[in-house]
């Protein structure tokens, strides 16, 4: 607002330089120059006194096609331009600001037509700057300090009130509604209403956020500091009920609705704000930093349960989706004790090394991940627990996107409480897959190398552990072709640290011989 209102001052000089200049019909370029004002051209019109070229650069680089001066004691400019440097839309000079009405004393009115405030999303602004401050443009409204506005983005309509208040700016943003495309969590989805209610000044926004207002009973609000910067925000919140987080998913996370879901969230977001080609608000990337999970508990999945006998969801031979029959009470199943100690290690150094220090989840390897995964452009990496694999493996699609991440991080969560770190190892390697129709440690080492889990050989457990990731490929690429990725082994074979460094560096040096 200042700014506007600051150029109201600059106004009042070029009207007065008008009086100045007045002379003949048409004066010729530079005509006058005062308090770094310039004017292209001057002479009369219908309506009185007629000013062309009119810039102002002291004055927030203002500058006006047309300037009429009427009879009537009134100025009219048309195309105006007044550029905004970051931190002049708040604050103002009092000093200024009292000063105007005597700058103006002998004008009447002043009005404008396409007042454009260059740094700002606002669209060209017509009406009344003085004495009454009323304008209007497309979708924005001024009356008197209070500037009201909304904006379309690409992921919704935006509600916006500005006044001053204490020295800076009172600022109220809503949005009825948020459409989140896929391309952000790999399901489109509606969120109930956000809004946020703060005072801004000094480059930070310090107020409350609000989410779900639209869905009574399922919101949750947040105190949020922002400080802003060129197309980016910088947000802190903390004791975020998890719950809540959850229920303004609504249907993305459908197990959300009959579990009891405890806990809070706290950290810093990053939201960067690329440039949109027909909106002021383009494309958004979003991170996380400094993740605070406290006291996250699950209860009450539906169906989470797993007994003696259980199926889950499989890749056949043939690519098909299928169901494959598991657990204690079913053929085939190996106790942890059967398995033996090397299969196990092995799995842990690979694949999570701090397997019996974590809850079931490891928040800074999440967001790590996701923040590879938006510099690298999709879903490279998932930062995921033994737990949060065995999560998917039983009860979710092999899907690469957040919202299995989302419902993933519930079934751990669960699963940690109800099996166990040992319930959880031995159900994990009796279920996973090591490649095409080949499911639990028993068929995988009988497959590759004729033995029970308990009989490996560090480095065969090792190259077992590192097909994880990639079972299907591996087969093709390294048992079919007889080319195990030794790199792989040997990396695996380091971090198995419960084996004496003896007995890995022999492992290192041992060729591994398939079974075909």
């Amino acid at each position: 607002m200042s700014a506007v209102r600051r150029a109201w001052i600059g106004l009042g000089v070029v009207s007065g330089l008008g009086l100045a200049v007045a002379a003949g019909p048409q004066v010729g370029v530079r005509v006058a120059a005062a308090e770094g004002v310039t004017i292209e051209s001057a002479g009369w019109c219908a309506s009185g006194l007629c000013l062309h070229g009119v810039r102002a650069p002291a004055l927030h680089r203002l500058e006006a096609r047309h300037v009429a001066v009427d009879w009537d004691r009134g100025v009219r400019l048309v195309g105006v331009s007044v550029s905004v440097g970051r931190g002049e839309v708040s604050g103002g000079d009092p000093g200024n600001a009292a000063a105007l009405p005597s700058t103006l004393s002998w004008i009447r009115r002043v009005t404008v037509e396409d007042l454009v405030v260059s740094g700002t999303p606002l669209p060209p602004l017509s009406g009344e700057v003085y004495p009454l401050r009323q304008l209007h443009g497309q979708d924005v409204t001024v009356d008197g300090d209070v500037a009201r506005a909304t904006v379309q983005t690409p992921y919704g309509r935006v509600v916006g009130r500005v006044e001053p208040r204490d020295g800076g700016l009172q600022v109220d943003v809503e949005a009825p509604s948020l459409s989140v495309p896929e391309s952000m969590i790999g399901q489109a989805f509606e969120l109930a209403g956000v809004r946020a209610a703060g005072r801004y000044a000094g480059g930070t926004w310090t107020g409350v956020v609000t989410v779900g207002v639209g869905v009574p009973g399922t919101g949750f609000s947040v105190p949020a500091e922002v400080d802003i910067g060129a197309r980016q925000a910088t947000a802190r919140f903390e004791d975020v009920p998890v719950a809540a987080v959850y229920a303004a998913l609504g249907d993305v996370v459908p197990e959300a609705a009959s579990a009891q879901v405890h806990g809070t969230l706290g950290g810093v977001v990053v939201v960067h704000a690329g440039a949109g080609e027909d909106s002021p608000v383009g494309p958004l990337s979003i991170s996380v930093e400094q993740p605070v999970l406290d006291d996250f508990r699950v209860d009450g999945i539906r169906g989470a349960e797993l007994g003696d006998s259980f199926s889950y969801p499989i890749e056949g031979v043939d690519g098909r989706p299928s169901r494959r029959t598991a657990g204690r009470g079913e053929p085939g199943w190996l106790t942890l004790g059967s398995i033996g100690p090397t299969l196990p290690a092995a799995v842990i150094a690979a694949e999570d090394a701090s397997f019996y220090t974590h809850p079931g989840y490891d928040v800074q390897s999440m967001v790590d991940a996701a923040t590879d995964n938006a510099e690298r452009g999709g879903v490279h990496r998932g930062g995921s627990t033994l737990t949060q694999q065995l999560a998917k493996n039983l009860y979710l699609d092999g899907s690469r996107t957040y919202v299995r991440k989302l419902r993933e991080l519930l079934y751990a969560v669960e699963l940690e409480r109800d099996l166990g770190k040992t319930g959880i190892l031995e159900t994990y390697l009796n279920v996973v897959e090591f490649g095409p129709g080949i499911y639990g440690a028993g068929a995988a080492s009988d497959r590759y190398f004729l033995k029970s889990p308990a009989g490996l050989l560090p480095e065969e457990a090792a190259w077992l552990a590192s097909i994880l990731p990639s079972p299907t490929s591996a087969w093709a690429q390294q048992y079919q072709r007889d080319r195990p990725n030794m790199v792989k082994v040997r990396a695996i074979l380091d971090n198995m640290v419960m084996l004496p460094k003896e007995e890995r560096e022999a492992a290192k040096g041992r060729a591994l011989h398939f079974v075909k």
